[in-house]
C-alpha cells in the first residue's frame, strides 16, 4: 500500500475533513482530469482508471470519486454486467483474507484493482460495502451494493445484504423492497416477513417522532405551568400505528376490490414485469381472463407477456452462449437458434391475428410486415408495408423496408427507386432512416454500375454525416473510377 493511500484510508475513517488541504487539492485535480479523459471520443479506460483509482484509494469515503471510477469501468465493459471474459485465478484470495481479519482499510485498498477486471464482482463489492459500513461511509457502501445488485438482482443473499444496510441507515421503503424480493425468491422466508413488518412499524414510528419534534410543534406548544407539572397523569388513548402496504400488496388489494376491472390487473402485471417475474404476471393475467369473460384486451396482454418472456429467455441463452476466444466453442447455437425461431413464429402468429382482427390499423400492418420480412417472406411483407405508407410516421420507414424486400427478391431497379423515395420522404426527425436509405441506394447503384447516381447518393449522405460508415471511402473509389474513365 502506498504511503498516500494508507494515510487516506486511515484519515477518511474519521471523515473527509481530516484529509490535508494539500492532498484534497491534488485529489480534486486528479478527479477532474479523470472526468475529462472519460469524456473523450476514444477514451483510454485503463489509463482513466489509474487516475481515478488514486482518488478512491486516498479518499475511499468520497462518493463522487467512487461513482466516477465505477462509471468508467462500466463504460469499459459496455455495461455487460460481467466484466472481462478471462479474469485469472486466485485473484480474490487476498481480499477474502483481509475481510476475514476485519482489516477494512486493506479491503478498500485491494478492491479497486479487482473491480478493474469486473466492476460487478459480487464478492469484491460486498466485501467493500462491509468495509464502508464499518468505517462509516454509508453513501459509498450503498453505491457498491448497487453494482452487486445490478449483477444479480435475483440473489437472495445480495438483496438481504442491501436490505440490512438500507434499514440500518433509515431508508425504510427501499429496505422493504429488498426484503420483499428476498421473500419472493425464497418463497416465504421467515426473516424477510419479520423484517418487513418491523420496518413498516419503525417507519411509522419515525414519522410520528419527526412530527412530534418538528419546529412547528415546539413553537405552538405553551410553556408548562406549575399546576401542569404537578397534575396527575391522565390515561391517554393508545396510539394506533399505521401499517403501510408495499406497492405490490396495494395493487393486490385493488384487484380484490375491483375483480372485474382489467386496469387493476394490468397495473399489478406491470409491477411483476418490471421486477422480472413473468410467471407471476401470467398468473394474474389468467385470473383477469376468467374474471373478464375472455376479454380480447386481456388475451392480447397475455400474448404481449408471452413474447416478452420468450425474448427474455432468448437474451439469457445468448448471454450464456458467449465464450472466451481461448475456449472451445460449446454447442450453444442449437438452443439459441431454436429460441429465436420460436420467438419469430410467435410474433408472426400474434400480428397476423391482430391484422385480421383490426384490418384498418396501419401500425399493426407495419409490424406484421417486419415479422414477415424477418421470416424471409419478403413478397408477402410488401403489401403490408405499402398499406403502412398511409401512416405518416411510418411512411419513410415503410418505403425503406419495401426497397429491402425488392432487393431480396432481386428486383434491383424497383429496390433503388424505393430507396430514393425513402430518402426523399424522410422527415427531419427520422434522419437515421434517410441516411440508411441513401447508403443502401449508393451501394446498390454501384452494383448496378450507375456511378453518377451512386456519387450523388453518397455525397448527400456525407453532407448529412461525414463519418457515416464507409461512405467517404466508397465515394473516393467512385470518383477514382470515373476519373480513370
Amino acid at each position: 500500500m502506498s504511503t498516500d493511500a494508507s494515510a487516506g484510508l486511515k484519515s477518511s475513517a474519521t471523515g473527509p475533513s481530516s484529509i490535508s488541504p494539500v492532498l484534497r487539492r491534488r485529489l480534486q485535480q486528479c478527479y477532474e482530469h479523470g472526468v475529462k479523459l472519460m469524456q473523450q471520443d476514444k477514451p483510454d479506460r485503463d489509463y482513466t482508471h489509474s487516475i481515478l483509482v488514486e482518488c478512491v484509494l486516498n479518499d475511499p469515503g468520497n462518493l463522487q470519486y467512487v461513482e466516477a471510477m465505477l462509471t468508467n469501468l462500466q463504460l469499459k465493459y459496455r455495461n455487460n454486467r460481467r466484466g472481462a471474459l478471462i479474469k485469472g485465478f486466485g485473484r480474490l484470495r487476498n481480499i477474502k483474507k483481509a475481510a476475514a481479519k476485519k482489516d477494512w482499510p486493506q479491503v478498500l485498498h485491494l478492491g479497486p484493482a479487482l473491480l478493474r477486471v469486473n466492476p460487478w464482482d459480487v464478492v469484491v463489492l460486498r466485501a467493500m460495502a462491509e468495509a464502508c459500513a464499518e468505517l462509516g461511509f454509508q453513501d459509498v457502501e450503498l453505491r457498491y451494493l448497487k453494482n452487486a445488485l445490478d449483477a444479480n438482482p435475483k440473489s437472495a443473499a445480495i438483496n438481504r445484504h442491501c436490505a440490512m444496510s438500507l434499514g440500518r441507515i433509515g431508508q425504510f421503503d427501499q429496505a422493504i423492497s429488498c426484503w420483499t424480493r428476498v421473500d419472493e425468491i425464497l418463497r416465504g422466508d421467515d426473516q424477510a416477513q419479520k423484517m418487513i413488518s418491523e420496518l413498516q412499524i419503525e417507519k411509522t414510528r419515525n414519522r410520528g417522532r419527526a412530527a412530534h419534534e418538528s419546529p412547528r410543534h415546539h413553537a405552538n406548544k405553551a410553556p408548562a405551568t406549575p399546576v401542569e407539572e404537578t397534575a396527575p397523569d391522565v390515561e391517554k388513548e393508545p396510539v394506533r400505528r399505521e401499517i403501510r402496504l408495499t406497492p405490490r400488496q396495494q395493487l393486490e388489494q385493488e384487484v380484490m376490490n375491483r375483480p372485474t376491472d382489467a386496469e387493476a390487473y394490468f397495473a399489478l402485471v406491470q409491477l411483476h414485469l418490471d421486477e422480472g417475474r413473468f410467471g407471476d404476471a401470467m398468473h394474474v393475467l389468467n385470473k383477469a381472463l376468467t374474471a373478464s369473460g375472455n376479454s380480447i384486451r386481456v388475451q392480447e396482454r397475455i400474448e404481449d407477456v408471452e413474447i416478452l418472456r420468450k425474448k427474455h429467455q432468448l437474451a439469457t441463452a445468448e448471454q450464456q452462449s458467449v465464450r472466451p476466444k481461448s475456449e472451445e466453442p460449446e454447442d450453444q447455437d442449437g438452443p439459441v437458434a431454436q429460441l429465436r425461431s420460436e420467438l419469430q413464429r410467435m410474433e408472426l402468429d400474434v400480428f397476423q391475428r391482430r391484422s385480421d382482427r383490426y384490418p384498418h390499423d396501419l401500425e399493426i400492418k407495419f409490424q406484421l410486415g417486419l415479422r414477415l420480412k424477418q421470416m424471409d417472406k419478403a413478397r408477402e411483407a410488401i403489401p403490408c408495408f405499402e398499406a403502412a405508407t398511409g401512416l405518416a410516421p411510418r411512411r419513410a420507414l415503410s418505403l425503406l423496408e419495401i426497397g429491402e424486400c425488392w432487393q431480396r427478391l432481386k428486383q434491383y431497379g424497383k429496390s433503388l427507386d424505393f430507396y430514393r423515395r425513402a430518402a426523399e420522404k424522410s422527415p427531419a426527425d427520422q434522419m437515421a432512416c434517410k441516411k440508411m436509405a441513401l447508403y443502401r441506394a449508393g451501394v446498390l447503384a454501384v452494383a448496378l454500375h450507375n456511378l453518377e447516381a451512386a456519387e450523388s447518393f453518397f455525397r448527400q449522405l456525407i453532407d448529412l454525416e461525414p463519418g457515416y460508415k464507409d461512405a467517404a471511402t466508397r465515394l473516393d473509389k467512385i470518383r477514382e473510377i470515373r476519373h480513370k474513365g
